[in-house]
């Protein structure tokens, strides 16, 4: 087995453990553990069964693939800026057109990379706090099962439910991208000649080559995903005041340190405000029209984070009593605080900060647990209050990770075949597949433009690069989004005139109406052909 050697739990006890074998170094339970979610990562990809975001993603994808230069709209049909033509389908794209592939494949691709990059920035920002190799592991639960029994499905969210359909989307990226940019600040406002320092476990060096790829890091995740790129910044912010001990202290980032944040600054400018596809600023001034859509983000806040609250909370407490600047305990201070403003002005866009905030409650908890463990693992004494309480609290910990798994397991069946996720089996967790329109697909030709008075339809549909007059998803960019709605609105009325309907159908050039339940009757006096769904639902070729 080797010598025994021992580790420090962080609060000056000593644990001995075993040296491993040498051949082994490089074996972890983190290693496995993420190994096997990535192996379920690629049996997802393998299927394609993502969430209702996957079409207007791979249709942007598609749109960049097509035209790089001058892309059109990933929604509708126009050429015009989009806020999602960012880096990361702008990469895709690239792909895409070298290898031939669809948008959907190479964006499923995409998926399990992703994940991998996610749980390699979660090992290391966890190693910051402490050198436990138990604390990444216990993260490696807490993080997607530590929310509530109504978890969030949302992007950028990532809960269990959620983040197994969101992997292919670009806030799984920024989220991965976010954590590796956190660790490389710290490592750059780390002094050579500081001493050892109460919570951060990187090697004491400062280059400025370290800032240049924070800021361009940060650049990259302010174009890919703006909502993360903010909560990004207060983990920042916590991070640099943590390393210095306040806001008074700033000075000890030192003549280097000043040269080399400004330096980050400035890259990250330069990658933003360079970016040839849409102007950043124009989407902040648009940020108020998305505060109606994330208002779901404040309701029944309990059973949607309680879980993360009820374990983190104690974590949080024990480190503010150590340390008033603890970066964990700041993050989760400047996220509540704007999770506050957001529920009381109404601006509910200021709800995604909810995932900092229960990051911060969630990473305490698995850092706190592994020292607790360490200690209740060799300390002999008798059972006190303190060891009670101890006890306690990983009991507890324990029944809210299985309420969370038990709660938010269901989409864990997507990596079953389809013969195994009958009807009931779907409904009874709540599972949608997104392939339910594929007898539209097979009709419907790429880039035709279809209509119908479903929204969430019309998002799936993206997915094969058929596109809407309306757009399925908020488009702060579009400028006639609302009369386009209107017009559409007068389309499928029943009581328009026929050449008003006509005119209409001619200007969006509308290829196809999707009829679902005979709504439409009007419409055969258009068609050329029509297709028979399933049900009554009915597609009508109009030239």
């Amino acid at each position: 087995m080797g010598e025994p050697r021992s580790v420090g739990t962080g609060d000056g006890q000593v644990v001995p453990v075993r040296r491993r074998r040498d051949g082994l170094r490089w074996l972890s339970p983190y290693l496995l553990l993420s190994s096997v979610a990535v192996l379920g990562a690629a049996t997802l990809m393998a299927r394609q069964r993502w969430g209702t975001d996957f079409g207007i993603h791979a249709s942007v994808v598609a749109r960049l693939r097509d035209d790089l230069s001058r892309p059109g709209n990933p929604m509708v049909e126009t050429v015009g800026p989009s806020p999602y033509f960012t880096p990361y389908p702008v990469l895709l794209g690239l792909v895409a057109r070298l290898t031939g592939w669809s948008a959907a494949t190479v964006l499923s691709i995409a998926a399990p990379v992703n994940l991998v990059l996610l749980l390699y920035g979660l090992r290391r920002f966890v190693g910051l706090f402490t050198a436990s190799r138990w604390a990444p592991v216990l993260a490696l639960f807490f993080v997607p099962l530590l929310w509530g029994p109504a978890a969030t499905r949302w992007s950028g969210f990532p809960a269990l439910e959620g983040l197994v359909l969101t992997l292919p989307y670009p806030s799984t990226l920024a989220l991965g991208l976010v954590l590796l940019c956190w660790v490389l600040i710290v490592s750059a406002t780390t002094e050579p000649e500081a001493p050892s320092n109460r919570w951060w476990q990187v090697p004491a060096r400062t280059t400025g080559g370290r800032w240049v790829l924070a800021g361009l890091l940060g650049g990259l995740i302010v174009l890919i995903h703006p909502f993360t790129a903010v909560c990004g910044a207060f983990g920042a912010v916590a991070l640099v005041l943590g390393r210095l001990g306040g806001l008074g202290r700033l000075g000890g980032l030192g003549r280097i340190g000043w040269a080399g944040l400004l330096a980050a600054v400035g890259v990250l400018a330069v990658v933003v405000l360079s970016w040839p596809y849409f102007r950043v600023t124009e989407l902040l001034l648009s940020a108020a029209d998305l505060d109606a859509i994330h208002q779901p983000l404040y309701t029944d806040p309990i059973r949607r984070y309680g879980l993360g609250f009820l374990v983190g909370l104690p974590a949080l407490v024990l480190r503010w009593r150590r340390d008033r600047f603890d970066p964990l305990v700041l993050l989760f201070g400047i996220s509540g605080l704007v999770v506050l403003v957001g529920g009381v002005t109404g601006a509910y866009a200021l709800g995604r900060a909810w995932p900092m905030v229960l990051l911060s409650l969630q990473l305490a908890a698995a850092v706190e647990l592994a020292r607790v463990g360490a200690r209740l693992r060799v300390r002999s004494d008798r059972w006190g209050p303190a060891r009670l309480a101890a006890v306690l609290w990983i009991v507890v910990t324990l029944v809210a990770c299985l309420a969370g798994l038990r709660a938010q397991y269901g989409n864990l069946l997507l990596v079953l075949p389809d013969e195994q996720l009958p009807p009931a089996r779907r409904a009874a967790h709540g599972i949608t597949l997104t392939n339910r329109y594929s007898w539209v697909e097979r009709a419907v030709e790429p880039g035709s433009v279809l209509i119908t008075g479903n929204p969430h339809v019309s998002r799936t549909l993206l997915a094969y690069e058929i596109r809407s007059v309306v757009p399925p998803w908020p488009d702060p960019l579009l400028p006639d989004e609302a009369q386009r709605r209107a017009d559409q609105a007068e389309m499928l009325a029943a009581g328009t005139p026929e050449p008003r309907r006509r005119e209409l159908l001619t200007r969006y050039g509308v290829d196809w109406i999707l009829d679902l339940r005979g709504e439409y009757p009007w419409a055969d006096r258009y068609a050329v052909a029509v297709v028979d769904g399933p049900g009554r639902a009915r597609l009508l070729r109009l030239r």
